[in-house]
């Protein structure tokens, strides 16, 4: 799987379908920075890393979560330690715009010096700021993860995650999570679909101007459909247990 080794921009298209005792879907677009990690330096001025900008990227809210640590170190940190052989790394986000995102899932892509993909690690979060990170080593075709992070509360915690990662075309990028119960049953579905535009400063730009509400709009969009879950009486299960900054294999 190929990726376009530059800097890029895109809408996502997310969709989200809960598949058991209440039924639900919603779908929306959010907007996402594709970044070379290894050339921070080459972004145009009004993208920023670890400042305030009009789109930045701070590395409080991701990686180490350390405002001293770039999101390279912990990537290569990483690669150190799970062996990755990798040319340069890509992270794909949603990024701040003027100083506020929401992230629930974002992706620092490995790639050798073919631009094919030889390792990914996602970066999960929820809206209570905890993070957690699961690493594939292999191949992305149904990888299995053990659920461990409260994100919704209308799922319990003891699943399963099956993610799906395919990269038709260089400049489009796609993730599949199925979720899964104890008893295997799926529960939950939620896609991406990203076609990717290499970034100049005009497109940049206007990328900025069309979605400086694109966080505000997912994290409205999210409590609006729990809004509907509760309504509906869908079983609750209480927020219980704090999980910040773990890493879990494939």
């Amino acid at each position: 799987m190929e990726l376009t080794p530059n800097h890029s921009i895109g809408q996502g298209h997310i969709i989200h379908k809960r598949t058991r005792d209440t039924q639900n879907f919603f779908q929306y677009k959010a907007p996402y920075l594709c970044v070379n990690l290894n050339d921070p330096h080459s972004l145009p001025w009004f993208i920023s890393f670890n400042k305030l900008n009009c789109l930045s990227i701070f590395y409080r809210q991701h990686g180490y979560r350390d405002k001293q640590t770039s999101l390279f170190k912990f990537a290569t940190d990483l690669a150190k330690k799970y062996q990755i052989d990798f040319h340069q790394v890509n992270f794909i986000t949603i990024p701040s715009f003027l100083g506020y995102s929401f992230n629930p899932i974002s992706f620092y892509l490995y790639l050798d010096r073919h631009n094919q993909l030889v390792s990914i690690l996602y970066e999960v979060k929820n809206t209570f700021g905890d993070q957690v990170h699961y690493l594939s080593l292999k191949d992305f075709d149904q990888k299995q993860f053990k659920k461990n992070m409260y994100v919704s509360p209308f799922i319990e915690m003891d699943c399963t995650y099956k993610i799906t990662v395919k990269i038709p075309k260089p400049h489009r990028f796609q993730c599949f999570i199925n979720q899964y119960n104890k008893d295997e049953d799926q529960i939950f579905y939620a896609s991406i679909d990203l076609p990717l535009t290499p970034l100049t400063k005009l497109n940049g730009f206007l990328f900025f101007l069309s979605n400086i509400f694109g966080s505000l709009k997912a994290i409205t969009l999210i409590h609006v459909q729990a809004l509907k879950l509760f309504i509906k009486k869908s079983h609750f299960f209480k927020y219980s247990q704090r999980i910040k900054d773990k890493l879990y294999l494939d």
